[in-house]
């Protein structure tokens, strides 16, 4: 894959003068492979030697559609600064179609916002350690399309919860109007609009949602994929979503926020834990992130929906790489190292132009030990400063 092509353009620009800081101020670092040989990958205020490998190699990946903005930028970028020795061939197919192909082995990584069942790990793993680590973190997006209402509507867990299970079903319903005088809302019926495929996007709004109702933990659930009712339209991708709510009169759908603000689609404010109505933001993002910082540290996949805290966005998440601690080759762990570290680092600066907060520092921290343990016959490969 030619990552040149990635569709992000006007990011990628901004990226490459980031990148040039990031470069100035760069350390080297030196770290051993496999047989005693010494790789050496260094910074410098050049373009060249930023980074060096013994050959070229290319990475095979798949998984999350939330993701993938921010890691077709990534990949560009990592790629440019190896002089194109590294590319990456990344498909964002979705969370579950990406935990699958990790365990089968079809990738050399997968990205997903949903972390692995602990009941699927264990069943399938075979007695492999999976890493999960946090790469990015960012909002889910409520969105709408309602002639003539160009309004950010004003919503709520419970509300969100009655309109996906079937239990809510006009835009002139009561609870609705009463959190948004003045809006001239119709009595149309709302058209529901939710992902056909394994989705961590679905992951993050149903442990929302169940968080919001009892009675939809019972019933829909939680997971990348659920039981919807039949009455709603599905579309693969986050993408697929937000193309379908642009055209579809009186529909709701939730993407990550880089395709609803990329769609040009307004979205709602969602009352969160303390009673505040929040939009989709970096800021909120972070906050969320920060109110539950302790969970974090204990648990990497800790589900960071619903925080405590007037600024948290309330249906905010992780997303996470997924890759296995013992490698096939030195080649692949040093690479993997190499490009994970340089991920959870200084390509944290790409994140807000493309609408993800960067990881806060206590994360980064976490990301650097779990990296550290991707190995190839116990020789781990993660650069020493």
């Amino acid at each position: 894959m030619n990552v040149k092509k990635a569709g992000i353009a006007t990011p990628v620009l901004v990226g490459v003068l980031v990148v040039v800081v990031v470069i100035a101020v760069a350390v080297v670092f030196v770290f051993t492979q496999s047989g005693g040989n010494k790789n050496t990958m260094s910074s410098s205020s050049s373009t060249s030697g930023l980074f060096s490998f013994t050959g070229s190699f290319q990475l095979q990946a798949a998984g999350s559609s939330f993701v993938n903005p921010i890691m077709q930028t990534w990949i560009f970028q990592f790629q440019n600064l190896t002089h194109d020795q590294i590319t990456d061939n990344y498909q964002p197919i979705g969370s579950g179609a990406g935990i699958t192909g990790i365990f089968a082995n079809l990738y050399d990584y997968a990205g997903s916002d949903a972390p692995v069942p602990h009941a699927y790990l264990a069943a399938n793993s075979s007695g492999r350690t999976l890493l999960q680590i946090p790469e990015a973190l960012g909002s889910i997006a409520i969105f709408y399309n309602i002639p003539g209402v160009k309004a950010s509507l004003n919503l709520t867990g419970p509300i969100l919860a009655g309109i996906y299970n079937g239990s809510i079903t006009s835009w002139k319903d009561a609870r609705i109007t009463a959190l948004n005088p003045g809006v001239n809302l119709p009595p149309s019926t709302i058209v529901p609009v939710h992902r056909s495929d394994g989705s961590g996007t679905t992951y993050a709004l149903t442990s929302y949602l169940a968080t919001q109702s009892p009675s939809w933990r019972s019933t829909i659930g939680v997971g990348t994929a659920v039981n919807w009712p039949s009455f709603e339209l599905a579309s693969k991708g986050s993408s697929g979503v937000a193309g379908t709510v642009s055209t579809t009169p009186d529909s709701i759908g939730y993407a990550d926020s880089f395709y609803a603000f990329d769609n040009g689609i307004t979205a709602a404010a969602i009352k969160n834990s303390a009673g505040v109505f929040q939009k989709p933001s970096i800021a909120g993002a972070a906050a969320a992130a920060s109110a539950f910082s302790n969970q974090v540290q204990n648990n990497a996949t800790f589900p960071i929906v619903n925080a405590p805290g007037a600024d948290s966005y309330p249906i905010a998440t992780y997303t996470y790489l997924l890759v296995w601690a013992n490698q096939p080759s030195a080649t692949k762990a040093d690479v993997l190292t190499q490009f994970f570290w340089w991920i959870v680092s200084q390509g944290q600066a790409f994140a807000p132009k493309l609408f993800y907060a960067p990881l806060p520092a206590s994360v980064v921290t976490i990301d650097e030990g779990l990296i550290k343990q991707i190995n190839f016959n116990g020789q781990t490969y993660a650069p020493s400063p």
